[in-house]
Parts: structure tokens; sequence; C-alpha cells
């Protein structure tokens, strides 16, 4: 089992030391994890989960969005998600952007 650790650390833009300290452990577990040599147990993966603000199946790699939802609202679903993983300044441009575009 590989967890999208990495990838959505990096999205986060935080080091793999920021991260160990947010869920008190160490750098060299989440390098482990990331590289997949080893596993966080079930109370880390809920933190990550938490911390990264996703889903326990978004962290395994499997993206979640309900089976009802239509095509542009699993598009909504996934853009917010991006959106959360920016910074203030970079989600005041994308505001800027869209309302550059509703002109």
């Amino acid at each position: 089992m590989k967890l999208k650790i990495k990838e959505l650390r990096e999205e986060c833009r935080m080091t793999q030391k920021e991260l160990a300290q947010r869920i008190d452990n160490v750098q060299r577990n989440v390098s482990n994890w990331e590289n997949g040599t080893s596993e966080p147990d079930c109370d880390t993966i809920l933190r990550l989960a938490e911390i990264f603000d996703v889903s326990i199946d978004e962290l395994f790699g499997r993206d979640h969005y309900p089976a009802s939802a239509s095509g542009d609202a699993q598009e909504t679903l996934i853009l917010s998600k991006m959106i959360k993983r920016l910074t203030a300044e970079q989600r005041n441009a994308v505001k800027f952007l869209i309302l550059a575009f509703l002109k």
C-alpha cells in the first residue's frame, strides 16, 4: 500500500519535517511512508487525511466522488478541492481570474 502522502504534502507546500511535526512524528517515518518502505498506523492515517483535508479514499489514491453527481457537479468538487490547497494569495488570484471571465 502506498499512500499519496508526498503528492498531498507537496500540494500543501509542506516539508517532510513540517508534516512530521504536525503529526507528532519524525521526518524519517514520513520519508518511509512516502517511498513505501513502511506504513503509518490507523490513527496517523486519520490525522493525515484531516491535515490534507481529504477523505481516506483520496489518501489511498482513490478519488471518490458521489456516483449520483453529474459531470458538472464532479468537476466542481474537483476544482473546490484544488482551490482549498492554494495559498490565500493564490486563491485571490483565481478569484480575480474567474471574475474576469464572468465579465
